[in-house]
């Protein structure tokens, strides 16, 4: 298994600062300075500084912009890890990826283009979170 196994996510389940639920439905962004774990279906924009989980029989149409993203569910968008992204075997991904390390486990569906670099992934998600702190209210 990847470096994100699902031991370790059991294990860790405490230590998720945003839980949204199976039977959830939201439409819009979600901005969060800690971890997020998506198990129902969202329609929008999910960015977060830590790491954002999409857990298996989830669907996300739209964006995810985080350091370090699991997906073990559905997602329609383009999705940028500044650190890690790991798609697993029950991962479904149509979309561009772009992150400093990426993993595709066997058995995971992916189509679009991949983007492996680091620095440049770092320095993207540095530009959307400062013009988002620019943007006044």
């Amino acid at each position: 298994m990847g470096i994100f196994s699902a031991e370790k996510k059991l294990g860790e389940a405490a230590a998720v600062d945003t839980i949204f639920g199976s039977k959830a439905r939201f439409k819009g962004e979600l901005v969060s300075a800690g971890s997020v774990n998506i198990n129902g279906e969202f329609e929008g924009r999910i960015e977060s500084k830590g790491e954002v989980i999409i857990s298996r029989g989830s669907k996300i149409i739209g964006d995810v912009v985080a350091a370090n993203i699991t997906i073990s569910g559905r997602v329609d968008g383009n999705i940028l890890a500044s650190q890690s992204l790991e798609i697993t075997r029950s991962g479904r991904v149509n979309g561009d990826i772009a992150g400093g390390k990426i993993i595709i486990e066997e058995g995971s569906t992916y189509r679009g283009r991949v983007n492996v670099n680091a620095k440049q992934a770092e320095a993207e998600i540095v530009e959307i979170v400062e013009e988002k702190v620019a943007v006044p209210l």
